[in-house]
């Protein structure tokens, strides 16, 4: 500012390099930005996974983007699920595997899974415990899936709640942010 007689006038030149960045470069994107965070909170919701009935594939406190909404479940999606107890009432929301859909038979032989009569387990990995069950078999119901935990000694799931209803799957888990050294998608 410049003083003329006591009064202060402002000297504004011509716009300088700094402002053309800004125009050109740091608004636009800025724009995107928000775009991006847009589209991002519309088709995906952050979940922070809880337990360790997903291990090795997820761990306990490991954070995944899971997408909103979720109709057609296929066999080994990762999906989050409104827990469905035994009142009926939801109870809380979990994250398994789809092991089976609508017309599958699924049979639990001491904790090894078999759906369609064929064993979805791999016998190397296998660890039987004490706490294994054994259902019999079950054929899921239309519009419905039939979800385990990878590490089935510790999972609640469809072994004691049975079948889940398609509109229960609240999401497909498709990547993981968190921690950094196990940024990846989820398979």
């Amino acid at each position: 500012m410049l003083s003329s007689g006591g009064a202060n006038v402002a000297v504004f030149g011509p716009p300088g390099r700094g402002d053309r960045i800004a125009r050109r470069l740091i608004i636009p994107l800025l724009v995107l930005l928000t775009l991006l965070l847009a589209v991002f909170w519309v088709y995906f919701t952050p979940v922070r996974v809880e337990g360790d009935s997903m291990l090795p594939a997820l761990q306990d406190g490991d954070r995944v983007l899971a997408t909103r909404g979720y109709t057609t479940p296929v066999r080994g999606d990762v999906v989050r699920v409104e827990d469905i107890g035994r009142s009926g009432k939801v109870d809380a929301r979990v994250i398994k595997r789809v092991v089976a859909v609508a017309g599958d038979t699924v049979e639990i032989d001491s904790g090894r899974a078999l759906v369609n009569g064929e064993s979805i387990d791999d016998a190397e990995e296998r660890i039987l415990s004490e706490g294994d069950v054994s259902l019999a078999e079950v054929v899921v119901p239309d519009r419905h899936v039939y979800v385990l935990g990878d590490n089935r000694p510790v999972s609640l799931d469809s072994r004691f709640f049975g079948p889940v209803p398609l509109e229960a799957v609240t999401g497909k888990v498709v990547f993981r942010y968190t921690p950094v050294n196990r940024i990846g998608l989820v398979d």
